[in-house]
């Protein structure tokens, strides 16, 4: 099984050269790309290649599941997903990338009533409740992209709804699937190496940070002014969020991690100061004058979605996989690379949707983002190098 993380690790690689390509398109622009449909490769990449297949593989292999379904299950995502990797640079949202997405998310919500199932036959832990939960948001994120179409299909391609599906399913991915995940993973370490833990508080934690999911939806719509009523409920819901952080720190504040070396700890550090800013970005955003200065500036939503993906997610499974021993390093070059290349990438888009960024001499800032996202590339070189050629045997 854990030759198999392999796999993630190419699906990563090809979505951070998508990634340098869009960045250079910025710079030199390229008549032959259609840079919506190029996005949505890059974003699927992420998401399915990237997190989902690792969410995947660890449930799997954390609960010892050597079931040979869930391996010909895997096998026939990965055919679909490199059958979107080709189908939406060509036609975006077309047909073809329809039907492969719908029968992925096919085969996801079959793993889903299997995993499942199994957890039941497991003795109850935290790590499987919130591998439970983020399964199941999983399949209620998927009611986005499914709405694409029709609305495409009816004229309302750039219209409020097109873009309340989008949200719909970036917010249950980003804050539902990706944030549990990370979740379960860092509470089977625990559970694994038999450290305790304050099981209260990391219960109290789960269940406002599930409640918090629904309410903080109606922070991605309120660029369209549904009423003061909804910056209410997003502010309440965002709040929750911060006392389930209050919480989940309780848990963490009486552990030691001097077992874990230096880059495994340089990028936890990472992972939860990105999560604390973006919990606080999310308060804040509940203000009318804020929720649409961050929908009208691109860059502020972009920077805020590569917090999320790279600061968050990115950088907690990188070092799981370091803690975990599926890949080993001796020189943390690939990390400095990766956070030099995120931080100055972040902020550039920051400082580039003000009028900040004419105070520094830096290159332009199409530029400044190319040259950030080689650096980022070059790190995830270095960890598929290292997946191909370290990874140790089952």
């Amino acid at each position: 099984m854990r030759k198999l993380f392999k796999v993630p690790f190419i699906f990563f690689f090809i979505a951070a050269c998508i990634g340098l390509l869009l960045r250079w398109h910025f710079v030199s622009p390229l008549p032959w790309l259609k840079f919506p449909y190029w996005l949505h490769a890059h974003s699927h990449v992420m998401f399915l290649g990237w997190v989902f297949n690792t969410l995947f593989l660890a449930y799997v292999s954390n609960y010892s599941l050597t079931d040979k379904r869930y391996n010909s299950v895997f096998i026939i995502m990965q055919c679909l997903l490199s059958g979107m990797l080709i189908s939406f640079p060509l036609q975006g949202y077309g047909v073809v990338s329809i039907i492969l997405s719908t029968l992925h998310t096919i085969c996801v919500a079959v793993f889903c009533l299997w995993i499942l199932r199994d957890f039941k036959k497991k003795e109850a832990s935290v790590s499987i409740d919130y591998a439970r939960i983020s399964l199941i948001l999983f399949l209620i994120s998927s009611l986005g992209p499914f709405t694409l179409g029709p609305l495409m299909a009816n004229g309302f391609g750039q219209s409020k709804w097109y873009y309340f599906a989008v949200y719909y399913y970036l917010h249950f991915q980003y804050n539902g699937v990706f944030i549990f995940g990370l979740f379960s993973l860092f509470y089977h370490v625990l559970e694994e190496r038999g450290i305790q833990f304050n099981h209260v508080a990391a219960e109290k934690s789960k269940l406002l940070l599930l409640i918090a999911i629904f309410p903080t939806y109606i922070l991605s719509t309120l660029w369209a002014d549904p009423g003061l009523l909804f910056n209410v409920i997003g502010f309440v819901g965002a709040f929750i969020q911060i006392i389930s952080l209050y919480y989940f720190i309780q848990v963490i504040r009486p552990l030691h991690f001097r077992t874990i070396n230096r880059q495994t700890k340089i990028l936890l550090i990472l992972s939860f100061s990105s999560l604390v800013l973006k919990l606080i970005l999310q308060l804040v955003s509940a203000h009318p004058h804020i929720a649409h200065l961050a929908f009208d500036v691109r860059s502020f939503v972009i920077a805020y979605l590569h917090l999320v993906l790279i600061g968050v997610v990115t950088f907690f499974l990188l070092a799981w996989y370091i803690e975990k021993g599926i890949v080993m390093f001796r020189s943390p070059t690939a990390i400095y690379l990766i956070v030099v290349g995120f931080v100055g990438s972040e902020l550039v888009m920051i400082l580039s949707g003000t009028s900040l960024l004419q105070s520094f001499s830096f290159p332009s800032p199409a530029v400044s983002l190319f040259l950030f996202s080689i650096a980022i590339m070059f790190g995830i070189s270095i960890f598929l190098k290292n997946a191909f050629w370290k990874l140790k045997d089952a």
